[in-house]
C-alpha cells in the first residue's frame, strides 16, 4: 500500500516536470533497481521535488493574478446630491491659451474672446477676513481673484429671431460701450454667446457694490475688487425658474467659467449670482440687487446649484431678508434663506444670547469691517496703505 503511495506520488509529480531530461533524472533517481540506494532515491526525490514545486507555485500566483483582474472593482465614489464627478472633483481644469491676435484670444477648451473692446480700471487689491474672530488686523491684502459673480444687464431684450438680426447687434454693441465706459463688469456674454472682455483681469470693475460672501475659510467685503464680475446680455424676471439664455450663452459661460476657475484657483462655491452676494447696508437687508434672484443655469455651466448655500450675509453678519427678496427669489434660494435664517439662530443660542441682542452684534461687526475696508480702499488708492501683508490670494486657512 505504502509503495503504491509512493508511486503515485512520484507520477503526479513528473507530470508537472516540463523538462523531459529532468523528468527522466527524476525518475531514475527516486525508483532505483535495489533496496540498498532507497535513502539515495528519497534524497533525489526531495531535490527534484523541490525543482517541481517552484515552477508551479509561480503558475498558482500567476492564475490567481490574472483571477483576481477579472473581479470588478468596488463601486467607484458617487458624488452627493447628484452631481456629477467634474462638478464635485476638486482638479481644476486645465485651459491655455492656444492663439493670440489682434483683438481676440482663443483657448484649448474652444472660448474665443474678442479683446477689441477692454478698458482698464484701478487694480485689484483687496482685504480677506478670516472666518473667525472679527478683529481687522489679520485681515490678508490679496490681489488674485477670489471666486465669481454671475450678472444680468437688465437690458432691452427683443425677439431672438433671424428677421431681428441686425437690431440686436445694433442694440449689443449699444450696451458694450455703455458699459465700457463705466467698467461694469470683467465680461459681457451678448446673445450671440460672444464672449467680450470689459474690464482687464488684473483690475476691478464696478460690479458687485456692496455685498458680501465666504468660503470655508475666508470673508469678502465688496466684491468689486476680490471677484470677477461675468453679466449676461439678459433680464431675469421674479421667480422665473429657467434661465432665458440662448443656448450660445449658457456654452460660452460654461468654457469662461471653465478658463477662469483654472487660472485663478477659484473654488465652486465662490462662484454665485449677483443677488446671493448684494446687500444694503442702510437696512441691512440681502438683495439690494435681484438679478440672478433665481434661474441660473449652474448645473450646465458645470457647477453645482449653489443656489442651495447658506448666504454668509445673514449666517455671519445677521442681514435679514425683506419680502421683496422672498418674492424675487426662486424656490432653491427660499429655502437656502431659510437654512441661512436657522443657522445664525443657531449661533444664537451657542453664544448664549437672544437673538435680537446676537443679530446687533453681528450687524455691528459687519459695520466695523464695512469702515474698516473703505479706509484701506481709500488708503491704498493714495499709496499710503500700511503693510497688512501683500498676498497674492488668501492661503487655504486663515
Amino acid at each position: 500500500m505504502g509503495r503504491s503511495i509512493e508511486r503515485t506520488s512520484i507520477e503526479l509529480v513528473a507530470r508537472h516536470i516540463g523538462d523531459p531530461v529532468i523528468r527522466l533524472r527524476f525518475l531514475q533517481s527516486v525508483m532505483p533497481p535495489s533496496t540498498g540506494a532507497r535513502a539515495g532515491a528519497w534524497r533525489g526525490f526531495l531535490h527534484y521535488l523541490l525543482l517541481a514545486i517552484v515552477p508551479l507555485t509561480l503558475i498558482a500566483a500567476f492564475l490567481v493574478v490574472r483571477a483576481a483582474a477579472r473581479v470588478p472593482a468596488p463601486e467607484a465614489w458617487k458624488p452627493p446630491n447628484g452631481l456629477s464627478r467634474s462638478v464635485c472633483s476638486p482638479v481644476l481644469p486645465e485651459v491655455w491659451m492656444v492663439e493670440k491676435g489682434a483683438g481676440e484670444e482663443v483657448f484649448s477648451n474652444g472660448l474665443h474672446i474678442d479683446t477689441r473692446f477692454a478698458v482698464s480700471n484701478h487694480p485689484r487689491s483687496y482685504l480677506a477676513f478670516p472666518l473667525s474672530g472679527p478683529s481687522g488686523s489679520r485681515a490678508v491684502r490679496c490681489s488674485v481673484p477670489a471666486g465669481i459673480v454671475f450678472h444680468t444687464t437688465e437690458s432691452l431684450q427683443i425677439p431672438f429671431e433671424a428677421r431681428q438680426n441686425r437690431a440686436l447687434q445694433r442694440i449689443g454693441e449699444s450696451l458694450l460701450e455703455y458699459v465700457g465706459r463705466r467698467c461694469a463688469y470683467h465680461y459681457l456674454i451678448d446673445r450671440f454667446g460672444r464672449v467680450f472682455r470689459v474690464v482687464a483681469e488684473q483690475d476691478a470693475a464696478n460690479h458687485a457694490g456692496y455685498s458680501v460672501w465666504a468660503d470655508d475659510h475666508w470673508r469678502y467685503l465688496n466684491l468689486n475688487e476680490s471677484f470677477l464680475g461675468v453679466s449676461f446680455e439678459a433680464r431675469t424676471e421674479e421667480g422665473q425658474s429657467d434661465a432665458r439664455l440662448s443656448p450660445a450663452q449658457v456654452r460660452s459661460a460654461a468654457m469662461l467659467t471653465e478658463l477662469l476657475r483654472g487660472r485663478y484657483r477659484i473654488p465652486v462655491t465662490n462662484c454665485v449670482t449677483h443677488l446671493q452676494v448684494s446687500v444694503n447696508p442702510d437696512n441691512m437687508c440681502v438683495g439690494y440687487h435681484t438679478d440672478w434672484a433665481s434661474g441660473f443655469p449652474f448645473e450646465q455651466v458645470g457647477l453645482p446649484d449653489n443656489y442651495s448655500l447658506a448666504l454668509p450675509s445673514v449666517v455671519t453678519f445677521g442681514f435679514v431678508c425683506d419680502p421683496t427678496v422672498r418674492e424675487a427669489a426662486g424656490p432653491r434660494l427660499l429655502r437656502a434663506i431659510e437654512l441661512a435664517e436657522a443657522a445664525f439662530e443657531q449661533r444664537a443660542a451657542a453664544a448664549g444670547m437672544r437673538l435680537p441682542a446676537y443679530r446687533k452684534t453681528a450687524q455691528r461687526e459687519y459695520r466695523t469691517l464695512l469702515a474698516y475696508v473703505k479706509k484701506e480702499q481709500h488708503e491704498a488708492r493714495d499709496g499710503s496703505a500700511g503693510d497688512s501683508g501683500q498676498s497674492n490670494r488668501p492661503a487655504s486657512g486663515p
